[in-house]
């Protein structure tokens, strides 16, 4: 395999956001004389900031590392030194936070206040500590302190309006919130809170246009759509909570609540809620692009799985039409003799018998029965002239075939076999080869209208990623095929998704692929990294691959990343300059890059234990385990009054903690208690969609805009690696 010389280019600045906050405690300077001091003389102002940064240095890494209890002890030791250690009173204060010891907190950040000449941050955060506290006089005053300092302190702003809320005083509350929709719009938090404050307050109308504004800004937004459903409901507006509560029921199908409240609606619903689609009056599929002709050469061949789940499951099909573009066969896979032929626009029917022994039935445009097997078949159009099968969107069981996207275009052979697991279905395989499996990808997997360095970074890895599974991780070996068409591997469309653009493209990177000391490479991608990719080594059963390391997304001048937990979590409430952040071109959505959850304990706690069968009772708590460097939470402790439960796999913190799925799991958690001393509500802080391993593909666009080649953006993400040619 031939490779690419490596190409560097200094990375140009991104926009500017909001810097890093980092507050540094004044201390008083060591005498310019040094003087000399008997061994056992008290060390000079200077040495004990030293030895104190130290032990908060060690305060900072222990708590990236779970160790909140030891961690808290560091930064005591270093107080302990040197009583003016702002770094270790800020950070302690959020460990302090995280042990549920607001008051104390708020003690610790006192300190911080007369030390840090008032700053609005930190008069910010004693506010907050002391509204979670249950000190509702001393917050309001920090808050207004806090503003009076920075009059665009956004999060000041939300604490204000937060705890005259708390106060049972809404209509003072909404200027707070006002200001601070109007300072940052794309906030989702701000919007919920507001839509609470709006609620309290009787603007029903209002109250509504705010929570549709969270789940507009950011649809993974759940908890706000529950929040909009109840409110509907209680003011018999029966359609459109009825709507909400069958939107959530898609992502939670199984939560006895909503199942409830959507029964509780429905006998009252006065229209339906979806068209159903028509038989006769579907819409027509997409006109599809001139043909393309078969790919020279000897293609590495794919066997994708057609319809998964988010696992990758191949889903159970009952019924199934196609169609193909020219004169097509249905060829026995085990004998290749042929059991049928059609001609081009016919619309055939495949089913599952009815009987106790289940058989594929194929039937002709006519309606006639014509097979009846229970073999593997194939739908084999003229691929020497560029044919292609076109299956249809029919409705089947609960919901819609694919799930109301349209019909689905495939070149290759399309594959049709009875269910391994399920009676009375079959699964759908698309045989495709490798150059075609990718122009059916690109566009799936980014916005064509991204750049095109960029495009022709996404084709490379993708093109590396479906041979690793192919030929490595052989991950769908038991499910028939190499890769499924979902997130669980890569998300493929077939030819719907193709345009000249994307074609073009994929044409110019033919053959070329990732490559680790001379073997293919796994070339893992994520949608956005937040800011910093994480180690693949630090997620748990990754293991420790070295292209996959932790990566500043950010040029050199702008790369300041967090080191504490104060800083930490100041970033991730900021929108500091990255390459993948969003731009005024429009290619990176603004909830990809920062977002934030309201998630009530009591809907948190519902799910761990109908997923954990009863595990921790009553919720009492929820802490990290352990972070990488990065960030990222790789590891998460659920209390309760029964036991605890420790999650580890980042697949399933995100997906337990949150209704629609957190987005990422570099986040922060801040805990909201009731009146009974448990938590009441988890206040998420995140950045970044999806496990932030390998190339960043917002990144990716960004640095592209910047003026980077493809070649240096799989650098930067994937080192080590280079770029080698597949011999076709």
């Amino acid at each position: 395999m031939s490779t690419r010389p490596r190409i560097v280019l200094a990375a140009a600045a991104v926009l500017s956001s909001l810097a890093l906050s980092r507050v540094r405690a004044a201390r008083v300077e060591a005498p310019p004389a040094a003087v000399a001091q008997p061994r056992d003389a008290e060390p000079t102002l200077a040495e004990a900031a030293a030895r104190a940064g130290e032990a908060a240095a060690e305060g900072h890494r222990l708590w990236f590392a779970g160790e909140l209890e030891p961690s808290l002890k560091a930064y005591e030791r270093a107080l302990s030194i040197d009583a003016r250690s702002g770094e270790s009173l800020l950070s302690g204060s959020v460990v302090l936070e995280e042990l549920g010891q607001a008051k104390r907190a708020a003690e610790w950040l006192r300190r911080a206040r007369e030390l840090s000449q008032g700053d609005s941050r930190v008069l910010t955060a004693l506010g907050w500590a002391e509204f979670r506290a249950g000190e509702l006089a001393p917050a309001t005053t920090h808050f207004h302190q806090a503003l009076a300092a920075n009059p665009k302190e956004v999060y000041a702003l939300y604490g204000l309006g937060r705890t005259l809320l708390a106060q049972k005083r809404p209509k003072e509350a909404l200027p707070s919130f006002e200001q601070a929709a109007a300072l940052a719009p794309l906030v989702n938090a701000g919007h919920y809170w507001r839509a609470q404050a709006l609620e309290a307050a009787g603007d029903v109308g209002g109250a509504v246009d705010s929570y549709k504004r969270a789940i507009i800004n950011d649809s993974y937004f759940v908890e706000a759509r529950y929040a909009l459903g109840r409110l509907l409901m209680r003011h018999n507006r029966f359609n459109e909570a009825a709507l909400q509560f069958s939107k959530i029921l898609d992502v939670d199908p199984a939560n006895p609540r909503f199942r409830s409240l959507k029964a509780k609606v429905a006998p009252r619903v006065t229209k339906q809620l979806r068209e159903p689609v028509s038989q006769t009056a579907r819409r027509p599929p997409r006109e599809p692009l001139r043909a393309m002709l078969p790919e020279p050469g000897d293609i590495p061949l794919l066997r994708v799985g057609i319809g998964t789940s988010v696992s990758g499951k191949p889903l159970p099909r009952r019924q199934l039409e196609f169609h193909c573009d020219t004169p097509f066969a249905i060829i026995d896979d085990e004998t290749n003799k042929t059991l049928a032929a059609g001609l081009p626009r016919q619309t055939w029917e495949v089913r599952v018998s009815a009987d106790s022994s289940p058989r594929l039935e194929i039937y002709n445009h006519k309606g006639k029965r014509v097979v009846r097997t229970r073999s593997r078949f194939r739908i084999r159009p003229d691929l020497e002239r560029g044919g292609m099968t076109i299956l249809g969107d029919i409705p089947y069981g609960r919901g819609y075939y694919w799930s109301g996207v349209g019909d689905k275009t495939m070149r290759g052979q399309v594959e049709i076999s009875l269910h391994p697991e399920h009676r009375r279905a079959f699964r759908v395989v698309n045989v495709v080869d490798l150059e075609s499996y990718t122009h059916g990808l690109l566009s799936a997997e980014m916005p064509i209208t991204s750049p095109l360095e960029a495009l022709k970074a996404q084709s490379v890895v993708a093109r590396s990623e479906a041979l690793y599974m192919k030929m490595v991780t052989r991950r769908h070996k038991k499910d028939g095929f190499d890769i499924c068409d979902e997130q669980h591997c890569q998300v493929y469309s077939g030819a719907t998704a193709e345009s000249e653009r994307s074609r073009m493209v994929v044409n110019a990177t033919r053959g070329r692929v990732l490559a680790y000391k001379g073997r293919i490479a796994h070339g893992i991608y994520a949608s956005n990294c937040g800011g910093h990719t994480q180690a693949g080594h630090e997620i748990a059963g990754w293991g420790d691959v070295g292209y996959w390391p932790s990566v500043p997304d950010a040029p050199a001048a702008a790369s300041v990343y967090p080191r504490s937990p104060w800083e930490l979590r100041w970033w991730l409430k900021d929108w500091p300059p990255a390459f993948c952040m969003p731009t005024s071109s429009g290619h990176v959505h603004a909830s990809h890059y920062r977002w934030s959850r309201i998630v009530p304990a009591a809907e948190l706690e519902e799910r761990i234990n109908r997923t954990e069968k009863g595990a921790i009772g009553k919720h009492a708590a929820l802490r990290t385990l352990r972070r990488a460097a990065s960030g990222h939470v790789n590891g998460i402790l659920l209390k309760g009054s029964r036991g605890s439960v420790k999650v580890r796999l980042e697949t399933k913190i995100r997906h337990l903690l949150g209704l629609g799925s957190q987005r990422s799991a570099l986040f922060t958690i801040e805990t909201e208690y009731g009146k009974d001393k448990r938590p009441s509500t988890f206040v998420f802080h995140g950045a970044g969609w999806g496990h932030g391993v390998g190339m960043c593909q917002s990144g990716a666009m960004g640095r592209a805009e910047q003026g980077q080649t493809y070649v240096d953006i799989l650098k930067a993400y994937h080192p080590g690696t280079e770029l080698a040619y597949l011999n076709y």
